[in-house]
């Protein structure tokens, strides 16, 4: 049982950023009058209305302000990785985590339908994590070829998100508020938060954050791990949030991770311990597949000894976990007796960077597809 009720933990924290939360909570639509988050904005007083989106969840996000905001949205466009179709505005599916030629493609389209836009037009902007990679406008003199090479060396290198995304707006045309640039309307940036700290200047490596456009951080991972401790209250001794900025290696968050399990283990018959944030790690060289959430857990299960009352979940609340189609792992008392069965060695998986190797032969891993949304990761931890 205590996989499903880490995984019901994992879901109860995700759906509170996942789209129709995001977009109900913030968008409320009556007669004429649109309230976007804290400002009432009279349809009548407006030439046309816009929405425009790029990131991991900007597909589901404007599926929901369409279903609110219905016909009165003039046009738009909106690029995400997933596939379908939308009403009323135009969706193109770009590549993460690479940059490739449809993240030229699609910052290209954009960059020419904001342009469009009138000084009496409005414009919701729909911004989350993974915008980064699936817009692109290299500065002039770099090619396609020395950019993606430049982003795969960092995505690889264990370098975190923020100076990932600095190194990415000196390069770019686009990033660092160079798309706003391009728009004469007034509008809003809804923004779901993929980093610590909200901060509006690496998020989506800020395309829109030039100074003139108003942004709200709506969806976060400490809105979501709220949500799960409020679940958690009612069925532990203790339920906590112990942090949701983790930000450091795989290895140092193990050891981190590992002393408050030991430290509320000997205070606490029972306890749900909630970490949020976002690990780094090394990818080694053999081919192997897996993820930081993965390879955490992995960290996890060598750093402490079986115990039959403590349960761990490590995921990416976007549902992808790095180089394989698992969001993370889960570790518990059986694990331990699997492990034996299959003679398997946990640190072989680990020198080889192949987490994901490990945790399937042992049906251990935790699979959900992709999410339509991004808040970083949430490490569970239970104690029944």
């Amino acid at each position: 049982m205590s996989k499903e009720k880490l995984e019901k933990v994992f879901n109860i924290a995700l759906n509170k950023v996942k789209a129709k939360s995001l977009i109900k909570d913030n968008i409320f639509l009556e007669k004429d009058i649109l309230t976007v988050v804290d400002e009432k904005i009279d349809l009548n007083k407006i030439d046309n209305f816009y929405i425009f989106g790029v990131g991991k969840a900007a597909f589901s996000m404007a599926k929901e302000c369409e279903n609110i905001i219905d016909k009165r949205i003039k046009d738009g466009f909106i690029v995400s990785y997933t596939k379908g179709k939308l009403n009323f505005l135009e969706h193109f599916t770009s590549t993460h985590p690479e940059v490739t030629k449809k993240s030229i493609k699609a910052a290209k389209k954009l960059l020419d339908s904001v342009s469009k836009l009138k000084k009496n037009d409005y414009f919701i902007f729909l911004l989350s994590g993974g915008a980064s990679a699936m817009i692109e406008k290299p500065i002039k003199g770099l090619s396609l070829e020395e950019f993606t090479k430049a982003s795969s060396a960092l995505l690889t290198s264990g370098i975190d998100i923020k100076a990932l995304n600095t190194i990415r707006k000196s390069i770019s045309n686009i990033k660092g508020g160079k798309l706003a640039d391009a728009i004469k309307a007034e509008g809003k940036v809804l923004v779901l938060s993929d980093v610590i700290g909200d901060d509006l200047n690496i998020i989506g490596s800020a395309p829109m954050n030039n100074g003139r456009f108003k942004h709200y951080v709506i969806g976060n991972n400490k809105i979501a791990l709220k949500e799960a401790e409020k679940y958690c209250k009612n069925k532990y001794k203790v339920s906590k949030i112990v942090t949701t900025s983790l930000q450091m290696s795989s290895k140092e968050a193990s050891c981190y991770i590992s002393e408050k399990i030991e430290e509320y283990d000997k205070k606490y018959k029972s306890f749900a311990l909630l970490f949020g944030g976002e690990t780094t790690t090394i990818v080694k060289k053999g081919g192997g597949y897996g993820g930081r959430n993965q390879e955490l857990a992995l960290r996890l299960l060598l750093e402490n000894k079986p115990n039959k009352k403590i349960s761990i979940l490590c995921a990416g609340s976007d549902g992808i976990d790095g180089r394989s189609d698992a969001t993370g792992a889960f570790i518990d008392f059986k694990i331990y007796q699997e492990i034996e069965k299959k003679s398997l060695n946990p640190k072989v998986y680990l020198d080889n960077s192949d987490s994901n190797t490990f945790f399937k032969l042992l049906n251990y891993d935790l699979t959900t597809g992709i999410t339509g949304t991004n808040v970083m990761d949430f490490i569970i931890v239970l104690k029944d």
